[in-house]
C-alpha cells in the first residue's frame, strides 16, 4: 500500500470514528481511532479523537476509581496529539477540556483552559460545547462578566438551549 493509500485510509478510519462519536457510540469510535493510528502514528487529530473518546467515557462514569484510571489515558492522548502538532485545534481544545476539569490540586487550571479554547475560537472553530466550556472556565476564574458573554455567544447557535439559561442564572446570581 502506497504512503498515499495509506493516508487515505487512515483519514477514511477517522471520518468513520467521528461519526460514530456524533452518535455517542465511544466503543466504537475509539477502535476506528485506534485503526488509523496503527496506519498512521503521526496522527495528531487521530490521538486528539482518541482523547475525546476518554474524556466523554470520563464524564459517564460515577466510580473516581474509574476516573482515575482512564485519567491517564486521556492525558497521554493529549500529549501524544500535541508533541505531534501543537497548532491542531482539536488538540488544544481536548487539553483545554482537562485543565478545566480537572481539579486544581491535580494540575487543573481554568485561567489556562481559557487560552486553549479562545485559541480554537481564532482557529475557527465555533460551537455551543465550545463557548459553554469558555463560559464554565470564567465562572471557575469568579469572572462573571466574561462568563456572560461567552453565554451570549453561544445562545447566537442555540438560542433555547436549556445549559446556556442554567449557567446564565448561575451568573446572575
Amino acid at each position: 500500500m502506497s504512503d498515499n493509500n495509506l493516508n487515505k485510509k487512515a483519514q477514511d478510519l477517522l471520518k468513520l470514528g467521528y461519526k460514530e462519536f456524533i452518535n455517542k457510540k465511544y466503543e466504537s469510535a475509539e477502535k476506528l481511532f485506534k485503526e488509523a493510528i496503527n496506519l498512521q502514528p503521526d496522527s495528531a487529530e487521530a490521538h486528539a479523537w482518541i482523547a475525546a473518546v476518554y474524556g466523554r467515557k470520563i464524564d459517564a462514569v460515577w466510580s473516581l476509581t474509574e476516573k482515575i484510571e482512564l485519567f491517564p489515558l486521556l492525558e497521554k492522548e493529549i500529549n501524544m496529539a500535541l508533541e505531534l502538532d501543537h497548532t491542531l485545534p482539536m488538540a488544544r481544545r481536548m487539553n483545554g477540556s482537562k485543565l478545566l476539569n480537572t481539579p486544581d490540586m491535580l494540575g487543573g487550571d481554568p485561567a489556562a483552559a481559557i487560552k486553549e479554547f479562545q485559541y480554537c475560537i481564532d482557529q475557527g472553530m465555533n460551537d455551543i460545547e465550545l463557548w459553554i466550556s469558555i463560559a464554565r472556565s470564567y465562572i471557575k476564574i469568579a469572572a462573571p462578566v466574561k462568563a456572560k458573554e461567552a453565554l451570549k455567544e453561544a445562545a447566537k447557535l442555540e438560542p433555547k438551549s436549556k445549559q446556556i439559561a442554567e449557567l446564565m442564572q448561575q451568573v446572575e446570581g
